[in-house]
């Protein structure tokens, strides 16, 4: 169903009875309906557990009522966690027992909780945010029509965000690693991007590439001096092609695809805002002092720089895609008004990108573009045509206003595509008319005057040396593992001796990994092992043994290959630096 196809008579009076069950017990009466059975809403909350229970799975119950289902749930739980969804609770017509509230698997999420659904979703689900199970209480659907609509609605696109990012982080993890091992060097003669903050006195324009961002080109040209300009990624050759540099790029994108964008451009005036794991070949593209944030996930990059560099950076959230650290760059400089533009989402007048952008192109069949197409609510309250990947970043955009609202005020003067959610929509011109001076007239020459260097290449190249070592140990330890893993194969059981191997082993892993460049590749390993070797219902002895051992066996692998492609990376650089 597309957000169009519904009309539904949303009720704003909620009569709630409490009624005695046939059984004795009390049940729930809201309006005409009852939530829980008039005989015994006991028995039939244990129907619905046993039938809607799933191992290994964040279960979501739309309606809580008395609670009964919430217990039924518990007591077939090993360690999944439920999440109580109640629009009654939110109104404060209900609340939650004290003996959920005190359970350490039960979590209540409402409208006005500080984080999203999503972001609880991914704290409590252990690397298993995909696996969800929606349990509804009976007639809470005919009651609150809309609001279990949207929580549908909004967990599949969360799924989709999900199952995006994953896919992002499994398919570029060899390039983000290397990527990063090749940036340190220069990293180490860049600046953190928290030097620029409150640095300017002037509004700020976020450009994207999106289609509509062709007809706001003219304008931007014409008040270029009086705003600070960051350009997203590819969306600098857009600018470029009517012959307007920007003040900053900011680049993210580690793949080789982001790299041709920037591999035959020169740049005098634009300063790179870039992450650790942009790909090398960009930097080399500017002559100015570049400046490195890490993200909201990564923050052990952060801390493996700062203890071996020196250099501190700035956490930014963020997603999956440079615009979306666009506004959180945006913030952080704290400079004046934002305004985004080309910031579509969608295939605006049947065109994929901006003119002037390498992959820009104007479909007259947009089916023909290979993806699921979903018409969503566009700029003007229109129908726009949207993809999945265009949905996975509108909800990002629509978490980051949410939860890191700027100082200064932030406009979407895109006049085109999706329509975001907690933005404010204001046409391009009338943010200039508003905001920008034309008196005043931008000067970024003193950023220049900072030319000092964290680290030199000889001090590079003599960590890397060290790293090399660490890791030569935990490649040792990893192999004495997999050895015992091969004595004990035929057993049902592991003994007290190699499980304190094993914890030995989890151990120095934990520890030394975070202090060798191995943070891209562990995310895969990880998620690799968080999925494919769950508990399985009614599991023997043997059965359980066999699983754990084959989880344990691919865990070993998995990380001896990423330490060797860590360990490829370090002496190509170091052979590089030495040459």
């Amino acid at each position: 169903m597309d957000d169009n196809e519904y009309e539904v008579e949303i009720l704003t009076e909620y009569i709630l009875n409490i009624e005695v069950a046939k059984s004795g017990d009390e049940t729930l009466k809201i309006n005409e309906y009852h939530v829980h059975s008039k005989y015994n809403p006991i028995i039939e909350s244990e129907r619905i557990a046993e039938k809607e229970y799933s191992m290994n799975c964040t279960h979501i119950i739309f309606g809580y009522g008395k609670g009964y289902v919430v217990d039924s749930l518990l007591r077939k739980m090993k360690n999944e966690s439920i999440i109580i969804v109640d629009p009654l609770i939110e109104m404060g017509k209900i609340q939650i027992d004290e003996r959920h509230k005190n359970s350490e698997k039960v979590f209540y999420w409402g409208e006005s909780t500080v984080n999203t659904l999503g972001y609880l979703i991914s704290t409590i689900s252990e690397g298993k945010a995909l696996k969800i199970k929606v349990i509804l209480t009976p007639n809470y659907d005919k009651l609150f029509v809309k609001n279990y609509r949207d929580l549908l609605v909004y967990l599949r696109d969360f799924q989709n965000k999900t199952q995006i990012n994953y896919n992002t982080e499994v398919f570029f993890a060899n390039q983000w690693q290397r990527n990063f091992s090749i940036n340190v060097p220069m990293i180490a003669k860049d600046e953190s991007l928290s030097v620029l903050h409150n640095q300017f006195d002037l509004p700020v324009v976020l450009a994207a590439g999106g289609p509509s961002l062709t007809k706001q080109l003219p304008l931007l040209k014409k008040i270029q001096e009086h705003v600070i300009i960051i350009a997203s990624g590819s969306t600098v050759n857009s600018l470029l092609a009517v012959d307007l540099e920007p003040d900053f790029v900011l680049s993210i994108d580690g793949g080789e695809p982001n790299y041709k964008h920037f591999k035959d451009l020169q740049f005098d005036k634009a300063r790179l805002i870039y992450s650790p794991y942009n790909h090398s070949g960009v930097r080399k593209s500017f002559r100015k002092r570049g400046y490195v944030f890490t993200q909201v996930n990564q923050e052990e990059i952060g801390k493996y720089l700062l203890d071996n560099i020196g250099i501190n950076l700035p956490v930014l959230a963020g997603g999956g895609t440079v615009a979306h650290y666009g506004v959180t760059v945006a913030r952080l400089l704290n400079s004046g008004p934002i305004a985004m533009i080309g910031q579509d989402l969608a295939y605006t007048n049947n065109q994929t990108h901006a003119k002037g952008n390498k992959f820009a192109k104007e479909v007259e069949d947009i089916t023909k573009l290979n993806k699921e197409l979903i018409p969503v609510e566009g700029y003007y309250g229109e129908e726009v045509i949207t993809s999945r990947d265009f949905l996975s970043m509108k909800m990002v955009f629509e978490e980051i206003i949410r939860f890191y609202k700027p100082l200064v005020p932030i406009f979407n003067c895109t006049e085109g595509g999706v329509k975001l959610k907690g933005y404010e929509q204001l046409p391009f011109q009338d943010f200039v008319d508003t905001y920008v001076d034309t008196n005043k007239v931008k000067n970024l020459d003193h950023l220049d005057n900072n030319n000092a260097i964290y680290k030199t290449d000889k001090e590079v190249v003599d960590i890397y040396k060290k790293e090399l070592k660490l890791i030569g140990d935990l490649e040792n330890l990893l192999i004495k593992g997999i050895h015992v893993l091969h004595k004990v194969k035929n057993n049902t059981f592991f003994d007290q001796h190699t499980l304190n191997l094993f914890d030995k082993i989890e151990k120095e892993i934990n520890q030394k990994s975070k202090k060798i460049q191995v943070h891209f590749l562990i995310g895969p390993i990880t998620i690799e092992v968080s999925n494919c070797y769950l508990e399985k219902p009614n599991e023997t002895q043997k059965e359980a043994f066999d699983r754990v051992w084959n989880q344990t066996y691919t865990l070993y692998k998995r990380l001896l290959e990423a330490f060797d492609k860590v360990k490829v990376n370090l002496r190509d650089v170091i052979t590089e630096i030495e040459n």
